[in-house]
C-alpha cells in the first residue's frame, strides 16, 4: 500500500505509515517502549513502577507487523495515572495484535491472549490507501460493530460512525484554513496547526460551552517540549517534557513533569533495518 506525506501552509500533516504515527524516523524493524513512574529527577532517574510495555514490530515498509501489550494493573498508583492514561483500565493485561495483510485493500487484526488463543479481530477494508470500513468481530465470530469513515474531496477525513447493535456514534469533521472542527455527540474539539502541520491548540467544548484550551510548543525535532492547558476558569496547567535522542533522531528517553508534581518516565529500545 503506498502513501504519500502532503503539505500545506498550516494544515494537518498527513501521517502516511504505522510508523510515522509514533513519530519515528528512519525504517524502524522493532522498538520496545516502557512507561514508569519514577520518584526523583532527570539527571538521577529513579524508576519506581512499570506502568506498561509496548513491543512493535514492523515490516520494511513502515506498516505493523505486530503489537505485545503487556499492563501492569497492580502498578497503578493513584488517580492522576489513571487519568492521564484512560485507556489503561479498558485494555486486557495481555494481548497480542497480529497484523495480516491480505491485500491492499484488505487488512485484518487478530488480537491474542498470553496462550496464544484468539480473543477477537478486526477487518479493515480500503480504498487508495483510505480507511473505509472496520468490523470488529469476538473470537465466536459475532459482530460487535462496524465503523465507516467518509471523506471530503480533498481526501480529508469528514465523518466517522461507529455502528452497535442498538446505538451508534458519530464525529463529524470540517476544515477551514489552519484549522479542523472536530463534533462528537458529547465533546467538541477545533484545532489549529502550525506551519508543519502539527497541532499547535486544542480547544474543548461540551456542546458550545467552553471547556478548555490546550497549546502545544515543540522542539527542534518535532516533539512536544511543554502542553499548555487552560480552563474556562483560567486555571492553568502545565506539562512539560525532556528527551534524549539517537543517532537516528529518535527519542530513546522520554521525562514528563505534570501540573501534580509527578513524574513519568518513557524508555525506548529501538532496532533499524540495514
Amino acid at each position: 500500500m503506498t502513501m504519500f506525506v502532503l503539505f500545506a501552509s498550516c494544515s494537518e500533516r498527513i501521517i502516511v505509515s504505522d510508523a510515522d504515527s509514533l513519530g519515528l524516523r528512519y525504517k524502524v524493524k522493532s522498538m520496545d517502549e516502557s512507561f514508569y513512574i519514577a520518584h526523583t529527577s532527570f539527571d538521577s532517574i529513579v524508576l519506581h513502577k512499570k506502568i506498561y510495555q509496548y513491543k512493535y514490530k514492523f515490516y520494511h515498509d513502515c506498516r505493523y507487523s505486530s503489537i505485545e501489550k503487556t499492563l501492569y494493573l497492580n502498578s497503578l498508583p493513584c488517580d492522576s495515572v489513571k487519568n492521564h492514561f484512560p485507556f489503561a483500565y479498558k485494555e486486557s493485561e495481555y494481548s497480542l495484535i497480529d497484523y495480516k495483510y491480505v491485500s491492499d485493500s484488505f487488512t485484518t487484526l487478530e488480537f491474542l491472549d498470553k496462550q496464544g488463543n484468539s480473543t477477537g479481530f478486526i477487518n479493515r477494508k480500503y480504498s487508495n490507501s483510505r480507511l473505509l470500513a472496520e468490523e470488529k468481530y469476538s473470537a465466536s465470530g459475532d459482530l460487535i460493530s462496524k465503523t465507516g469513515f467518509r471523506y471530503d474531496s480533498d481526501n480529508r477525513l469528514q465523518n466517522k460512525t461507529i455502528f452497535y447493535e442498538n446505538s451508534y456514534i458519530e464525529t463529524n469533521y470540517e476544515y477551514s484554513a489552519g484549522e479542523k472542527f472536530e463534533s462528537g455527540n458529547e465533546f467538541n474539539y477545533r484545532y489549529k496547526f502550525d506551519v508543519n502541520g502539527r497541532i499547535s491548540s486544542k480547544k474543548t467544548y461540551k456542546g458550545i460551552t467552553f471547556l478548555s484550551e490546550t497549546c502545544f510548543y515543540y522542539n527542534d525535532y518535532g516533539d512536544v517540549v511543554m502542553q499548555r492547558e487552560i480552563d474556562k476558569n483560567g486555571i492553568i496547567k502545565n506539562t512539560q517534557y525532556e528527551y534524549i535522542y539517537d543517532s537516528g533522531n529518535n527519542w530513546i528517553l522520554c521525562v514528563e513533569y505534570n501540573c501534580t508534581g509527578n513524574i513519568f518516565v518513557r524508555k525506548r529500545e529501538i532496532t533499524y533495518y540495514s
